[in-house]
Formats: C-alpha cells, sequence, structure tokens
C-alpha cells in the first residue's frame, strides 16, 4: 500500500512512473514493486498545493492545475555528470575500471567501482596526458620537466627528467616499433633502450613546436602541434610531409585530429573553429562562429555511434551533426562543469562514454541519452506582425489570419515590418534558435535568439520571408513560416511612367536632333572649308618638314662617315710618324734607314697637312672668305706639268695617265692656285676608283659659251663608275658612294665637294656622266674672267698638294721569306704603308710575314697558308676585318688561328663588335711596335699553352674559348679509335673524313699539338695499347694487331720509347 503521510496526495500512475506530493513536494519515483517507495527524487517544491488536475505532454512536461494557478513541471533528467568540481583538469585515463586525473590543485584516482565520491591523490604535479604500455603500467605527462611511470604491480613512481626544461605533457608508444615519444612544449622527445631521454633531431621544423597529441592512422604517425601536422613514416620513425598553412590548411595551430571512417580528418583548431580535411583531394572545409559554433577555439574531437561530433571549447560543449552540419551547444544551464575546457583533458570509454575536463571539474556522459529527443519537433507561428509607416513614430499592427491567401502589402517608402513568432517548446525556451531569409534576396539563412525581427530597406515586387526554428537540439523544424510580401514601387518605377517617359524623351529628342542637325550642319560646312584649307597648309608643311628632317638624317649620317673616314685618315699617317719616331728614339737605326724613315714621317706629316687645308678651304668657302686671284699664263703647259705630277703613281699602279689639248699653248687668266686645288682632286679621284690597267684620260680645250672665251676640263677613267642614283650627291659635302667592296682606298668625301665649291666660286659648270663598270667622266666649264682681277703671283705654299710617293721597292721587306723555326704571320692592310710598317715593326728574324691588300684576298691567303697568326685591318675594300674574322672562324682549317684587329676606330661598340665576332686580340692606330710584338708573343704563348693542353691525355677542362677546337681533337680521336685496327690509317684518310687536305689537316695538327699527324694516331694507338695492357684480357702480339701496329716488335719499340718500359714489364 501507498504509505499516505502528512499531505500526500497521488499525481499520476503508469506502468513505470508515479508522481506524488507530500510535504511541499512533489516526488517522481519508478520503483517496482510501487507499494516500496524507497528510493523517490525530488523534483519540484510547491507549498501549499491543492490540485484540480495533471497533464504530461509529448515533450514529458506534467502541467499541474491548482486553486494557486497553473504549474509546469519538466520531469527530464540531467545527462551530464560532474566530477572534482573545484579542480581545473589537465588530464583524463581509464584502467583497470579506475579513473585517473590530472589536476592543477592535484591529480587523483577514483574507482569506478564503488559509489562513494573517495579520490587517492598521486605523487604527481600536474598529470596532462596519460597513456597504458604493453606490461600495463601507466605513464603521465605534467607540466614540468618529469615523466611518470606508475608501475602495475608495486605502484613504484618512477620519474624522468629533462634538460633544459621541457614540459612532457604528451606521452605516446608507437605500436609498430614500441618506441617511446615523448611531445613538448618546445620538440619532440623519445626514450631509448637505456630509457634516456633524447631529443628527435632529424626535422628542423618541429624542433621548437608545441606537441598536443598523437595519431596512428593508415598514413603514419600524426604529430599535431601549433605549427600544424606532421607525418611520420611508423615504420622507420622519419617524419615525410609537413601539413601547414603553406599546404592548403587555414592554420597551423591545432589542438586535436580525428580520423572517421571515411577517411576525413577533422581539426579542432585554436581560435580559427572546426576544419573538415580530406587529405585524398586536399579539400577544406571550415566551421566557425558565423556557422552556428559557440567558440572558435576547440580541444578536442570525438564521435559517437550516432554520427555526431562532441566538441569542447572555450564556450561550452557542442554537438556536431556530421551530415547536416548543425550544431547544438550545452553551457553551464544545462548541467556540464562550466563553459571553458582545458586542452588534454578529454578521454573516451570503451563504452562510448566521454570525459571532458574543463577549469571546474570533469564533466562525463553516454551520447546515447541524447538520442530520445533529437527527431522531437515543434511547430512555429507567426503571432504578431507589426509596420512602421513613413512619418510615423508608432507601429501598426497587420492582420495574420489573411495572410495565407493575400500577401502583406508594403509601400516602397515605409520603413520597418516586425514580424514576432513562436515556437511550441517550453523546456527549453531559453535554447531557442531561429533563422530567416527573404527568398531571392538572401543566398544565406541569417540566425538570430530572438523570436523577433525587424525588416527594412525592402525589395521591391512579390517576395517571401522564410523563418524556421529549432528548439534544445540539432534538428530545425521542418515546417518553415512563409511570410508572402508585395512590396509596391514608386511611381517612377512603373512600367506606365517608364513608357511615358521614354516616349517623351524620345519626342524632345527628335525635336533636338533636328535643331541640332541644322545647326551643325551649317558649321560643319563651314570646318569643312577651314579643315581643307588647314589640312593642305599642313600636308605642305608636312613635307617640307620630311623633306627637311631626311636632309638633316643624311647630312648627320654622311658627316658620321666623314669623321670617321677623316680619323682613319689621320689615324694612318699618325700611325706612320709615331711608330717610326718611338722605333728612331728605342734603337736609333742607322744613317740611310733613319733618312728613310725621316722621308716616311715627312710624307704623312705633309699628307695631313693636305687634308687640313682642304677642310680649311672648304670653310673659307662657305665663309665667303676666299677671294679670286688670276694670273695670265700658258694653262695648257701648266696643267700638263699637273699631270706629268701624277704619272710615277699611276706607272706604279699599273695604270695609264695621259693629257691632251686643242692648243698646243693658250696663255689665259685664270686662278692658279685653286685650278691646282681642281686638278688635283679629280685625276686624285680617279686615279682611287680605276682598277689596275685601268685609263685616266684629261682633256683641256678651248671652247664658247655664250659667245665668250671658256676653259673646259675632262677628267675621263675606266673606273668602277657611279650608279645613276647616286650621281646627283657625288658634289655633296662629306658624301661618299658606299662602294666598299671595290673601293681601293679611303677617302674623308671632301675633295669633291671642294671641287664643286671652286668651280661655283668661278661662276663655273661642273657635270658627271657615269656608267658602271666603263667608268666616269668630269666635266668642268670655267669662264675666262676680265683681266682687271689679274694680280701678281704670289705661291701659296701651305696650299702645296703632295703626290702619294712611289715606293722603292727595296723600301719593301720581303712578303714572304722561308725560314726553318720561323712562325708564320699573315698581314692583312690595303694601306701599303701600313703594311711596310708592320713590317719593320716585327721584323724577319722570327717571322715568316705574308701580305694580302684586302679582306677576300687575305682569307684565300688564311686557308691556302694556314699561318700561326693573322693581323688585320677593319676598314678594307671587297672583304672588311669584321667579315674575315667571322669566315675565318667558320673553317675547321683555320679556325684556330689567332687574329689581330688593327683600326682607327677606337670606339668601344667597334672593338666589342670585333672581339665578338672572335677576334682575340684588338690594337688602335696609331699603336706601339714594342706593344704589337708583345700582343703577338702573348697570343702564340696562348697557342702553346693549346698545344699542351691537346698533348696531355684527354681535355682536361672545359673553356668557351676553346669550344671548336675541343669538338675537333674529340672527333678527330673518335675517328681514330673508330679505326684503330686500320694499318694504313694516315692524314689522307683523315683529312678526307674531315674534309681538309693533308697539308691543311697537318698545319692544323701541329698548330694544336705541336706534333704531325703520324705522331698522333701513334700516341692514341699506344694509349690504347696501355689501357688493353691493364685489362689483362689480350697478350701483347693480339694487343698489337688489334691497335693497328704491322708487327709486335714495332709496337714494342715505340711503347718503350714513349713509356719507358717494354709492354711485358707492365
Amino acid at each position: 500500500m501507498l504509505n499516505q503521510g502528512n499531505n500526500f496526495q497521488l499525481l499520476h500512475l503508469s506502468d513505470s512512473e508515479i508522481l506524488f506530493y507530500e510535504n511541499d513536494t512533489i516526488f517522481k519515483s519508478t520503483t517496482k514493486p510501487l507499494i516500496q517507495l524507497k528510493h523517490k527524487t525530488p523534483i519540484a517544491y510547491i507549498p501549499n498545493l491543492k490540485h484540480n488536475g495533471y497533464y504530461k505532454d509529448k515533450q514529458g512536461i506534467i502541467w499541474i492545475t491548482s486553486t494557486n494557478g497553473l504549474y509546469k513541471i519538466t520531469a527530464k533528467t540531467n545527462p551530464f555528470t560532474v566530477l572534482q568540481a573545484n579542480n581545473s583538469i589537465r588530464g583524463i585515463f581509464i584502467k583497470d575500471n579506475k579513473l585517473w586525473v590530472g589536476g592543477y590543485k592535484a591529480s587523483v584516482v577514483k574507482d569506478l567501482n564503488t559509489e562513494n565520491n573517495h579520490y587517492s591523490k598521486l605523487p604527481i604535479v600536474t598529470a596532462t596526458r596519460f597513456i597504458k604500455d604493453k606490461n600495463n603500467n601507466l605513464w603521465a605527462g605534467s607540466t614540468d620537466n618529469i615523466l611518470y611511470r606508475l608501475k602495475n604491480k608495486d605502484s613504484v613512481l618512477s620519474v624522468y627528467k629533462v634538460n633544459p626544461f621541457k614540459e612532457l605533457q604528451v606521452p605516446h608508444i608507437n605500436p609498430i616499433t614500441n618506441t617511446f615519444w615523448i611531445g613538448t612544449d618546445s620538440g619532440l622527445l623519445y626514450l631509448d633502450k637505456s630509457n634516456t631521454v633524447k631529443t628527435y633531431n632529424k626535422y628542423t621544423d618541429i624542433e621548437d613546436a608545441h606537441i598536443r597529441q598523437f595519431l596512428n592512422t593508415s598514413e603514419g604517425l600524426w604529430i599535431v602541434t601549433h605549427k600544424g601536422l606532421f607525418l611520420m613514416d611508423a615504420k622507420s620513425e622519419i617524419i615525410t610531409k609537413h601539413y601547414s598553412k603553406a599546404t592548403g590548411l587555414p592554420t597551423d595551430n591545432i589542438n586535436h585530429i580525428y580520423k572517421d571512417s571515411d577517411g576525413v580528418f577533422w581539426l579542432a583548431t585554436k581560435a580559427k573553429g572546426l576544419i573538415k580535411w580530406s587529405i585524398k583531394d586536399n579539400t577544406v572545409k571550415t566551421f566557425s562562429t558565423q556557422d552556428g559554433l559557440s567558440n572558435n577555439t576547440i580541444y578536442a574531437v570525438y564521435e559517437d555511434d550516432y554520427n555526431y561530433l562532441w566538441l569542447p571549447s572555450n564556450y561550452g560543449l557542442m554537438r556536431f551533426n556530421k551530415s547536416t552540419y548543425d550544431i547544438q551547444t550545452f553551457t553551464k544551464n544545462d548541467g556540464i562543469a562550466d563553459n571553458e575546457f582545458n586542452t588534454f583533458a578529454h578521454f573516451k570509454a570503451k563504452d562510448g562514454t566521454l570525459y571532458f575536463g574543463g577549469i571546474n571539474g570533469i564533466t562525463f556522459f553516454n551520447p546515447k541519452d541524447f538520442i530520445s529527443n533529437t527527431n522531437t519537433e515543434h511547430p512555429i507561428y507567426l503571432t504578431g506582425l507589426k509596420l512602421l509607416k513613413k512619418n510615423t513614430d508608432e507601429f501598426e499592427d497587420l492582420p495574420i489570419n489573411t495572410i495565407a491567401n493575400k500577401p502583406v502589402s508594403i509601400n516602397y517608402n515605409d520603413q520597418i515590418l516586425q514580424l514576432k513568432f513562436s515556437l511550441l517548446d517550453f523546456e527549453s525556451v531559453n535554447k531557442h534558435q531561429y533563422a530567416y531569409k527573404i527568398e531571392g534576396y538572401h543566398n544565406q539563412w541569417i540566425y538570430t535568439r530572438n523570436n523577433t525581427i525587424s525588416i527594412f530597406n525592402f525589395p521591391y515586387g512579390n517576395q517571401t520571408i522564410r523563418i524556421k526554428a529549432k528548439a534544445d537540439s540539432d534538428m530545425w523544424s521542418s515546417n518553415e513560416l512563409a511570410i508572402p510580401l508585395f512590396i509596391n514601387k514608386p511611381f517612377y518605377l512603373k512600367w506606365e511612367f517608364i513608357l511615358l517617359s521614354f516616349i517623351m524623351a524620345i519626342m524632345l529628342f527628335y525635336y533636338y536632333f533636328k535643331w541640332r542637325l541644322r545647326k551643325l550642319n551649317k558649321a560643319k560646312l563651314k570646318l569643312e572649308a577651314q579643315v581643307k584649307s588647314r589640312t593642305k597648309q599642313i600636308e605642305n608643311d608636312k613635307r617640307i618638314i620630311e623633306l627637311q628632317a631626311e636632309e638633316l638624317k643624311t647630312l648627320d649620317k654622311a658627316k658620321g662617315r666623314f669623321f670617321a673616314n677623316l680619323t682613319h685618315e689621320l689615324r694612318t699617317p699618325l700611325t706612320l710618324i709615331i711608330g717610326p719616331l718611338e722605333q728612331i728614339i728605342d734603337t736609333p737605326p742607322p744613317a740611310a734607314i733613319l733618312k728613310r724613315r725621316a722621308n716616311g714621317i715627312l710624307n704623312n706629316t705633309k699628307h695631313i697637312l693636305g687634308l687640313i687645308n682642304q677642310l680649311l678651304d672648304l670653310s673659307k668657302l662657305e665663309n665667303k672668305q676666299m677671294p679670286i686671284e688670276l694670273v695670265n699664263t700658258d694653262i695648257v703647259a701648266y696643267t700638263k706639268e699637273l699631270v706629268d705630277r701624277f704619272q710615277a703613281l699611276a706607272t706604279q699602279q699599273h695604270k695609264v695617265l695621259s693629257f691632251e689639248s686643242n692648243h698646243i699653248k693658250w696663255p689665259t687668266n685664270f686662278d692658279r692656285d685653286k685650278w691646282d686645288k681642281i686638278v688635283y682632286n679629280l685625276i686624285s679621284n680617279a686615279l682611287k676608283f680605276t682598277p689596275k690597267n685601268g685609263n685616266i684620260h684629261v682633256v683641256l680645250n678651248q671652247c664658247v659659251v655664250n659667245k665668250e672665251d671658256a676653259i673646259e676640263l675632262l677628267v675621263a677613267d675606266s673606273g668602277i663608275g657611279i650608279e645613276e642614283k647616286n650621281l646627283a650627291t657625288v658634289f655633296d659635302r662629306f658624301y661618299q658612294v658606299d662602294l666598299s667592296s671595290t673601293r681601293a682606298n679611303d677617302g674623308t668625301g671632301v675633295g669633291l665637294a671642294l671641287v664643286k665649291e671652286l668651280v661655283d666660286l668661278q661662276n663655273g659648270n661642273i657635270s658627271i656622266t657615269s656608267a658602271i663598270g666603263k667608268g666616269s667622266t668630269f666635266k668642268i666649264v670655267l669662264p675666262v674672267l676680265p683681266d682687271t682681277l689679274i694680280k701678281p703671283y704670289v705661291p701659296n705654299h701651305q696650299n702645296t698638294f703632295l703626290i702619294p710617293p712611289v715606293k722603292n721597292n727595296e723600301d719593301t721587306a720581303t712578303t714572304q721569306i722561308e725560314q726553318v723555326e720561323k712562325l708564320d704571320v699573315l698581314v692583312v692592310e690595303d694601306n701599303e704603308d701600313i703594311r711596310d710598317y708592320i713590317l719593320q715593326c716585327l721584323g724577319q728574324q722570327h717571322y715568316i710575314i705574308t701580305v694580302a691588300k684586302n679582306g677576300e684576298e687575305g682569307l684565300e691567303k688564311a686557308m691556302s697558308l694556314i699561318p700561326d697568326i693573322i693581323i688585320s685591318d677593319v676598314m678594307m675594300p671587297k672583304k672588311n676585318g669584321f667579315d674575315l674574322v667571322e669566315d675565318v672562324r667558320k673553317h675547321t682549317s683555320t679556325s684556330h688561328i689567332p687574329i689581330i684587329l688593327l683600326t682607327a676606330k677606337s670606339e668601344i661598340d667597334s672593338k666589342l663588335k670585333g672581339l665578338n665576332r672572335g677576334a682575340d686580340d684588338y690594337l688602335t692606330k696609331p699603336f706601339n711596335p714594342r706593344e704589337l710584338n708583345i700582343r703577338v708573343k702573348n697570343l702564340i704563348q696562348i697557342r702553346q699553352n693549346l698545344q699542351k693542353r691537346y698533348t696531355k691525355n684527354g681535355i682536361q677542362t672545359e673553356d668557351s674559348k676553346f669550344e671548336k677546337e675541343d669538338i675537333f681533337i674529340s672527333q678527330l680521336k673518335a675517328f681514330i679509335l673508330n679505326h684503330i685496327n686500320e694499318t694504313d690509317l694516315n692524314g689522307d684518310v683523315i683529312g678526307k673524313h674531315f674534309g681538309l687536305s693533308r697539308i691543311h689537316l697537318y698545319r692544323k695538327l701541329k698548330a694544336l699539338t705541336n706534333v704531325s699527324i703520324s705522331e698522333f694516331v701513334k700516341d692514341i694507338r699506344l694509349e690504347k695499347g696501355l689501357m688493353l695492357l691493364s685489362k689483362k684480357q689480350l697478350n701483347i702480339s693480339e694487343i698489337a694487331y688489334e691497335i693497328g701496329f704491322t708487327s709486335p716488335s714495332h709496337f714494342s719499340r715505340s711503347f718503350k720509347e714513349k713509356y719507358g718500359k717494354s709492354p711485358s714489364q707492365m
């Protein structure tokens, strides 16, 4: 029977539950049989209850009606249990059904087999992580520098210390290798076989890492740190990978990781929330407070049997649905020990019970206790709808019962729409959560815990506001509120107004366009006339500017050529002045040689003076400071005398110079000085451009022009001729026809310009007729000026022109003298004086010197002679020095020959151009004879070093300068080795393979190795024989025939001569 004591009232009776009222308290009991009420739990205190009835709803809430009012009693039990409420927990472990707790105040152990609340204190300062080894010993990390081991049988405590100080927080045993690892706040340690703590130093990045977890998976051993994740090969125990922000993770600072059955890793991070990471495709998804987390610092990840993850954090314990990503948060109000949890303080028991430690004790529970109410849904209802209209201060209530049939109509200028709703859940009202969005306007749900929302800045047209809710679970209600709205547009956005405005705008635009078009047409006609006039003027100005620009450009190029040629013209005689003077000063020669050199210096000095005088004459003519000074004398005899001065030079050049006149004698008025310059320049020009065996014909006639006597002078040659397009510019100042391939001498481009100026000064006329390959004819007609201009003739010695001296063959050094042990030198220079000077500088004691007058001839002689060194000018006819260098370097037979370039151009670009083409050295005119000799000797020394390089056994070092020669020697050795057993292998056979004659091959090989072809072949044979002897696979006779010797005795003699030992002694 029921014990009906003081004020006893029975409220509810069922097969499994009794609810009764006694002594102002409502009790709940599930004791069976019902007559024994030993175990009763008070669930509510209600004084003086006089109930009229009671009701238990679907949520298990009991509603009691009484004379005092309506009472709501929540009979739900708390699934959480709290232990060690006043201790900050650092580590949790269960072993032998004992709960081991590492705490800030104390580390304790509790026997779970007893119901008492007794804890035994452990002799450990502050334990963090616990592990169990194969001997059932318990190991504990700590916040000091000590690792603890509690033996299973005798409970003797062993400690392992480390210096310098490190917090030995996370012990771990690798199940594959049985290595004992220790994670610290600053690096990774391990215990060796002697139980000595050692530092792992095979991976630099982990040496200062704060290690928080070890996890063995199929990938290996994961080490979780504040610097990311390190993956160690579990067998070799070598770290192979390091995952961090640099490899795509959102953060480095990770507290804990968990790998689920799908192979997905879940990462609990510090300040970056929860990370879902698929290592297979390296995809990452991050969950944060924006996605519903209560806090972004999470200390652990544990999965239960119901597809939920449990996440202790800095604010509450979260239950995370892996499928829907819905989140339920439990706080201190729900029965957990505290809202803030700690690192390392978490553990999952074999029965699925989860233990989480925080700053105020341990919270433990079994996740199955949360399954019963998971699918409970609660309906949500709209309870209020208010609108704050324009220019009002109070909200207006709107009807909510007609929403299903008619949308709520709102004007565009209304201020705020306020909606109020209610979730029919009375058990956890303070945990209700809501989300809303306007379809088509919001991309994501907007979350709130308030059951009232306010919306403003409405989008126009038909809209739908959707609202959903959830109670104390992770499931959102399936029945969402859908509130239809219609927001009226302002009149200026309605289509009727827009259409009317568009029509009016078109009409206005049409009338404006017609008015504007008439006005523009008038302005257009006026502007076209102005533009036409201005365009014509601009085109004329443009043509003038273009012509002036082209003229300036041409003049600039001509001046550039002029100064370059003038420099060359000056440097050449200066070389022939300075060089001999230096020779005379260094070594005074005999009187005869001294006189010859002094004459050469004098002639070259006069040549420079003549150039300067021509330039001065041009300057005087330009400034109109050159007067006409006539004399009356026999112009025929005087002209013939001028022509005769050139006869010796013409004869030396193998050219025929002739003169004729239609008068034997003709006294007349002419300016003798200017006539000298005209005749000299025309004959000099004809000799310059007339080839060997050519003709120059000078004709002087008396003629009549405009019924007045005139002097006619014709200078005709059988030279190279001038193209018709160049005839108009022949007399331009600084101009030279660019025919470098056929020009025999240099010039400045001043002579013909001076002739033209002198003829113009005397009111005369000059013309030219020419044909390519047939020659040119210059015709001058000068009027005979009156006697009034005649002045007494005073010779002007400053304007005396120097006819180039005739060379004495005795003064020219022999171009080729065959002497033994002398080096062959090829000198390529178009100026004969410079050639002679180079011969004098080099002398005949050490060199056999061959000369060439242009680059084309120089290449031919280089190909035929294979000289030891080439000295070449740059500016030459037919082929310049740059092209000569390039052609020499192209041919296998000549590519090794050292080349020195001589030039009057001192610019660095010119030097670089020559060196880039392959020249070995560069000398600028004028040059010192000793410098020339030193540079020649240096290049010969380099050639000798090259010989040493190739006479050694193989090419010792790579050198891009000798790349072609290295290739040639390598190919030569390879060819010989491929044909080494042929006894008739000789220079003819080898030369034919390389496209060289025997003599060319001999000269090239001699230059490179200083040995003959036969000696080179024999050396290769002997080297091969030495190699075969070292292998000891063949006898001496077999080796001799294998490497091409005609007999073993010949091989033995040759071998002993080279190596000092016979083959049998090796």
